[in-house]
């Protein structure tokens, strides 16, 4: 086996256009040990492989998955970037891959096993910044995979959303909240499959040790996959 095939391929789906959280996940993933490819909607994903998938930030949710109770799924999965990432995780949750959502890609796993989100949280009182830089403290679950993660109970992150995790879904667990008890981070309950998100962008903090390790945690898992 060549050193670039035993290293794991991670997937991170992205926008047509915009490149830049991308370009800061695939050098996130290069510091861990791992081979990336960026896949967009307009890409041929039907026969992609991979061994393990980020689904990365951007644009909001398509508004009706989260307020129009009434419409079905097929009547409202319309936009490219919607389809390619429900497609890839629902590939990935069939054959064991691990899955990392970061920001929109966290929400729609959310979404996706049947949670709910907040349309705004950018309401009166609430501190908020929009930023790369680390700024605002959370708090870390005792016990949950982020503790024993990043062997800590607080950590400081950064701000690039509105939109945020309302109720989680019976078969996910809460790993982290704010000071206004908005939820950070989940991560799936089988503790044989591994799925798991976070509602800020580590990738813009990967000289941070702790950040870093979130990439570590998808890396490894999936070296693991392919070397069993």
């Amino acid at each position: 086996m060549s050193f670039s095939h035993s290293r794991p391929l991670i997937v991170i789906t992205g926008p047509n256009k915009g490149y830049i959280s991308r370009f800061f996940i695939r050098l996130s993933l290069l510091l861990c040990g791992a081979r990336s490819q960026v896949i967009r909607p307009k890409d041929n994903y039907t026969t992609l492989e991979m061994d393990g998938l980020i689904i990365s930030g951007g644009d909001d949710l398509y508004y009706a998955f989260f307020e129009e109770e009434s419409c079905e799924l097929e009547d409202v999965i319309t936009y490219k970037r919607d389809v390619l990432e429900y497609t890839l995780l629902h590939k990935a949750i069939e054959k064991n891959i691990p899955v990392f959502g970061i920001c929109r890609g966290y929400q729609l796993i959310n979404i996706f096993f049947g949670g709910k989100l907040y349309k705004d949280i950018r309401k009166e009182g609430y501190e908020y910044r929009y930023t790369p830089f680390a700024w605002k403290n959370i708090s870390i679950k005792s016990k949950g995979l982020l503790q024993r993660v990043l062997k800590r109970r607080e950590i400081q992150i950064n701000t690039l959303h509105h939109q945020a995790v309302k109720e989680i879904p019976k078969s996910f667990k809460v790993e982290a909240m704010d000071e206004y008890d908005i939820i950070q981070s989940i991560s799936y309950k089988d503790s044989k499959s591994l799925i798991y998100g976070v509602q800020w962008h580590p990738e813009y903090l990967f000289f941070m040790k702790n950040h870093l390790k979130l990439f570590k945690l998808l890396v490894q898992t999936a070296s693991n996959g392919i070397n069993s």
